[in-house]
């Protein structure tokens, strides 16, 4: 008998379901985990503050809705005598009849959410009303044909959500439809520990998951590794600004990069984690929140230090590498001054010196304008003495 695989038997019965019977998914990777129990108001909400949903809208109000794009859906709420006929034709057949005559049934809308988000608000003043949405904000639908056209929506049809986990991992974790770092990170925890519910232990879960999306880079670790971090962060309610943090969750993975970075709150490369035990221990958890802060901010009383996320590799790097930089940064929460001390005492001289340097040539090009103006005699004579003051300090007594 040949083993079942993710590909196989992929045909899949594909109709026109009215707009009304679609639901957005509330367990979408999209969304943080405090949206999950909304209802499909929130949900609709998070989607159209987070996400963009302007470019699309325009199309749509221009064009409806292109039939070469379906979206993925999985019912809900069949009738008891519902029959999943393995004939394609038939199971189709069933499902336009139940779509024509069953009331209570829902499609839950597993790929294509922002589509459909977007199709209800161009559709449904109401709903734009009830999130205050403005009409300059939002394009108006001017050919009652196109609004027709966007209450039908092509769906193929699943019959449950992990029926179709392979072909979203292929899609948006590797392939050219990628999520969101968040959502990607999200989507390959949850897949992860699905495959440890089958009795699986983590690095055969981990090997299983990547062989269904195709990472062959290391992507599904990195991403489950920064993601467990991000959670023991929530979960020992840690004082953080949790929605930026998820907005840039990106910045976790560039951060977890460095090796200096990762000795300061205790965890291993992504290559050595091992994933048994919580990746931050209790002596860590302090610098974890601060990393995060330096990073994010707090959403209150503290800003992030980084107004160039590059700083992050090229200055924070080699601060955690040097024990009287960092101490500095801990103390002050100066970067460019912590950045300047990464070298020790003699490199932050230098530099100084150096720049000090820099701002007297610079100035000498245009000083020529300035002959004789008491002003700027008077400062030079106050530089002339502080660089005899800093020859003295450096010299033998």
């Amino acid at each position: 008998m040949k083993k079942d695989f993710a590909g196989k038997g992929r045909k899949r019965p594909q109709i026109d379901i009215p707009l009304s019977m679609l639901e957005l998914d509330s367990k979408n990777p999209r969304l943080a985990e405090e949206h999950h129990r909304g209802t499909q108001l929130d949900i609709l909400q998070v989607l159209y503050d987070e996400y963009d949903l302007g470019e699309i809208a325009y199309s749509m109000a221009e064009n409806g809705y292109f039939d070469e794009e379906p979206i993925v859906v999985a019912p809900c709420n069949l009738p008891k005598n519902f029959k999943w006929d393995e004939d394609i034709n038939k199971l189709q057949s069933n499902f336009d009849e139940i779509v024509a005559t069953s009331k209570g049934v829902k499609f839950i809308v597993l790929e294509g959410n922002r589509r459909i988000a977007t199709a209800k608000l161009l559709t449904d003043a109401s709903l734009r009303q009830k999130l205050k949405i403005k009409k300059s904000d939002f394009p108006q639908i001017k050919d009652r044909a196109v609004e027709d056209d966007l209450k039908i929506i092509p769906s193929i049809i699943y019959k449950d959500r992990k029926d179709i986990s392979p072909y979203l991992g292929v899609r948006h974790i590797t392939g050219i439809l990628r999520w969101e770092a968040y959502a990607k990170a999200r989507y390959i925890s949850a897949r992860i520990e699905e495959e440890k519910n089958k009795g699986k232990n983590i690095e055969e879960s981990i090997r299983e998951v990547q062989k269904k999306v195709g990472d062959r880079t290391n992507v599904i670790k990195t991403q489950y590794m920064c993601y467990k971090i991000f959670e023991q962060a929530k979960d020992d309610n840690l004082d953080l600004d949790t929605n930026a943090i998820i907005n840039r969750f990106s910045l976790i993975t560039v951060a977890l990069s460095s090796p200096s970075i990762r000795d300061f709150i205790g965890v291993p490369s992504y290559k050595d984690a091992t994933f048994n035990k919580p990746l931050v221990t209790k002596n860590k958890l302090k610098n974890i929140e601060i990393l995060l802060t330096w990073i994010f901010g707090n959403g209150k009383d503290k800003s992030p230090i980084f107004t160039d996320s590059r700083k992050i590799s090229s200055h924070l790097s080699p601060i955690l590498a040097d024990k009287e930089a960092t101490e500095h940064l801990l103390n002050y929460g100066n970067l460019e001054e912590a950045y300047e001390r990464s070298g020790g005492d003699k490199e932050f001289v230098k530099k100084k010196i150096h720049s000090a340097k820099r701002a007297v040539t610079s100035a000498l090009q245009v000083a020529y304008k300035y002959k004789e103006d008491k002003e700027i005699i008077g400062l030079i004579d106050e530089l002339t003495e502080a660089v005899e003051e800093l020859k003295k300090a450096v010299s033998k007594k």
